[in-house]
């Protein structure tokens, strides 16, 4: 159990009523695996360079899912459950991960394995093989990757999933009457102190679950439904493994869409937690292919829909 005090829970991160969580300072954009040494030793003999292995192959060794990772070194995530009952995967000091959800469900067939299952979700969708499997190889998708994670991190982002209506700033996968409102308040005038806003959300600020910021994220390199000169900009950092994101979408998503149109808007960033989801990176690549042939938000659905399938894939 978390104690009751003014802090993140479980999260050793600061946090102020009104103003977003204090994320440790980023480490340095991932550029790749090798590390400069500053004294390095002779030069080895030269030796044979082994077989290329396939594309894919190298995508899914254990260093290179860690895309995420590499700027959120040196921290533990966990799964907690606050006390206002909202779930949110976030950043913690523990070292264990508990679930309100419990065990993940076993893959169907034993012999299905990531590359398959993703393979299959793309046929599925009708989507072009050779073009699929040659943008998974894209470098690019892993700067987009890391560029999505430290943006999120100068927002304060510390867990998914996590919203920003806006330059409101909304931590977890809370009911759908909270967005209601703030999209509502965002339509009408955006508010500037919280007293505008209903004692539901005045307690999330107490929480450290709402703020109001004094900008919004930059959404401009990401997928966006609906009009992207939208009044209300619905801006998710979330990631495809975690199942508090999942929970989001298969209650709240529906009623958000039913609002997407010339005056509201939803942009996805991506925030893969490595550290406890291995598969949620190589899983927004899959969605960034996807969205190469303009069906980003069909694999959006099918891969939180299918979560429990991949999940725990090799």
């Amino acid at each position: 159990m978390c104690p009751h005090v003014p802090l993140h829970p479980c999260s050793g991160t600061e946090s102020t009523p009104g103003k977003p969580r204090v994320a440790p300072s980023p480490a340095p954009p991932y550029h790749g695996f090798v590390t400069p040494e500053l004294d390095p030793p002779p030069a080895p003999e030269p030796r044979p360079a082994p077989p290329a292995r396939p594309l894919w192959t190298a995508f899914l060794t254990p260093g290179a899912i860690l895309i995420g990772a590499v700027i959120i070194s040196a921290t533990i995530w966990l799964i907690d459950r606050n006390d206002s009952g909202d779930d949110v995967t976030h950043m913690a000091a523990g070292g264990s991960e508990t679930s309100a959800t419990g065990t993940a469900t076993s893959p169907t067939s034993a012999n299905l394995n990531l590359k398959t299952a993703m393979t299959n979700y793309a046929a599925e969708l009708k989507l072009d093989a050779v073009r699929f499997d040659q943008c998974l190889a894209q470098q690019q998708n892993v700067a987009l990757l890391n560029t999505h994670v430290q943006r999120g991190r100068e927002f304060g982002v510390t867990g998914t999933p996590t919203f920003f209506i806006n330059n409101k700033m909304v931590v977890g996968a809370q009911p759908t009457a909270v967005f209601d409102e703030v999209i509502e308040k965002e339509l009408a005038a955006s508010p500037t102190s919280l007293d505008q806003y209903s004692a539901t959300i005045q307690q999330l600020a107490a929480a450290g679950r709402f703020a109001i910021l004094d900008r919004k994220p930059d959404v401009s390199d990401a997928e966006i439904e609906g009009n992207p000169m939208a009044k209300v900009m619905v801006a998710e950092f979330s990631d495809f493994q975690c199942p508090f994101c999942r929970r989001w979408n298969n209650d709240n998503l529906e009623r958000i869409r039913t609002r997407l149109g010339n005056d509201v808007a939803m942009a996805f960033l991506h925030f893969p937690i490595t550290q406890i989801h291995p598969n949620a990176a190589n899983a927004a690549v899959v969605a960034m292919c996807a969205g190469e042939q303009d069906k980003f938000w069909e694999m959006h659905d099918l891969l939180f829909a299918r979560q429990a399938e991949w999940q725990e894939l090799q």
